[in-house]
């Protein structure tokens, strides 16, 4: 069995840092943004000749400001020094916008730090704040260009605005993969405390219904044949005695990582003979079994299909010893073309027995067992009083269900 051990604050600490900070590939895109506003500085003949000095040391300025905002993790969640850091490279965007008239100036920086902001936040506020700025700074851009105030501005403001949306659907799509893997969990822990609930059933239960019948038979027969009570307290000896055993093999394996069930099942389609007489040693069920198989299985038969008929056929015959006791019962295999067809079926008991609460726990593994191989399995009481269960095992599990 695997369980997964819970790190300390310091480690989910350290584990949040890391990931606040910048990758290399996102470094890789600051130095390609911050190449590109200083090219257009550069090489733009727009540009005077005479600021372009001043508009690359701007663009320095603000790739410097960024590459220390990432390797301090400012844009973490959110925070206030990351939108300091944006609201900084968004003033110097506009201060070079004046001074150097670049059409570009320090716009794929800006980008930049409005993805980083938005991307590394579950905030819904910073998309409002983003989206603030890069409309304000649409806004000053438009005013100092010359060029017509409301297509400069619409279009400025398309643009910055991108990255932001770029941010916010990679933000989600993070999330709902974080979401898929924390349902995952959930539902193998799930599964992991009901195969831990059956093993126990399969484990204690049984011995404990065995003690339970033994000790009223003592009781009922104690004045009038003391042989017959000393047999049952013996029994109830042994039976104490293999519980316990089973119970600190079950605290052993709850404390190791090993995947392995609880109580060994014969996995051989030849083993049935041996589950029924396990299960008539571990009740009252005597040997007033019988045992009927028509056909065999096949050469591919999956071991958990074979696995899952042993189950069955167990817990049917410990639940006939402890809620009818000594009755004559049937087990019947029919081998199909693509499965096996079980029957467990008791006669009435002749006598009442002392009643024996139940919790079902028994049957609904078994039919859970069924039905994920594919299979089914129904259970209730026969017409002249005793009791029934029928179900149908694939040779092979059904696509997509777990062996």
């Amino acid at each position: 069995m695997e369980y997964a051990a819970g790190g300390s604050g310091d480690d989910d600490r350290r584990v949040t840092q890391m990931d606040d900070r910048t990758s290399p590939a996102e470094l890789a895109v600051l130095v390609v943004a911050a190449a590109i506003s200083i090219g257009a500085l550069s090489f733009h003949p727009d540009v005077p000749s005479e600021r372009q000095m001043v508009g690359i040391a701007l663009a320095v300025v603000a790739a410097l400001l960024l590459g220390a905002s990432g390797r301090f993790g400012w844009f973490g969640r959110g925070g206030r020094l990351g939108r300091l850091a944006v609201v900084a490279v968004a003033v110097l965007d506009v201060v070079a916008l004046a001074t150097a008239s670049s059409p570009v100036a320090l716009r794929p920086l800006l980008a930049v730090a409005l993805f980083w902001l938005v991307r590394r936040s579950d905030q819904r506020s910073v998309i409002w704040f983003g989206s603030l700025v890069a409309v304000v700074v649409a806004g000053l851009g438009a005013t100092v260009t010359g060029e017509p105030f409301w297509i400069e501005w619409s279009t400025d403001t398309a643009v910055l605005l991108l990255p932001i949306a770029a941010a916010d659907a990679r933000r989600a799509n993070v999330r709902r993969r974080a979401d898929a893997v924390e349902r995952q969990v959930a539902e193998r822990l799930q599964a992991e405390r009901l195969r831990i609930a059956h093993d126990l059933h399969d484990v204690v239960a049984h011995s404990l219904s065995a003690i339970t019948v033994q000790s009223g038979i003592a009781a009922h027969v104690f004045d009038r044949d003391p042989e017959a009570a000393r047999s049952a307290l013996v029994e109830i000896n042994d039976a104490g005695r293999r519980s316990l055993d089973e119970l600190r093999s079950l605290l052993g394996l709850l404390r190791s990582d090993e995947s392995v069930p609880l109580r060994p099942v014969p996995a051989d389609p030849a083993g049935l003979h041996g589950v029924v007489a396990a299960a008539a040693g571990s009740s009252s069920t005597s040997t007033r079994i019988e045992v009927v198989e028509d056909g065999t299985y096949p050469a591919d038969v999956a071991e958990s299909s074979v696995v899952t008929v042993h189950r069955i056929v167990h817990e049917c015959l410990v639940n006939v010893g402890r809620h009818a006791g000594d009755v004559p019962t049937t087990v019947e295999l029919r081998h199909a073309e693509h499965g096996v067809h079980v029957a467990v079926s008791n006669a009435a008991p002749v006598t009442p027995i002392g009643a024996t609460p139940s919790t079902g726990i028994g049957l609904i593994a078994i039919r859970e067992r069924a039905e994920l191989l594919g299979g089914t399995l129904r259970a209730g009481p026969t017409d002249g009083g005793g009791f029934a269960v029928h179900a149908f095992v694939p040779y092979r599990p059904a696509t997509g269900s777990a062996a």
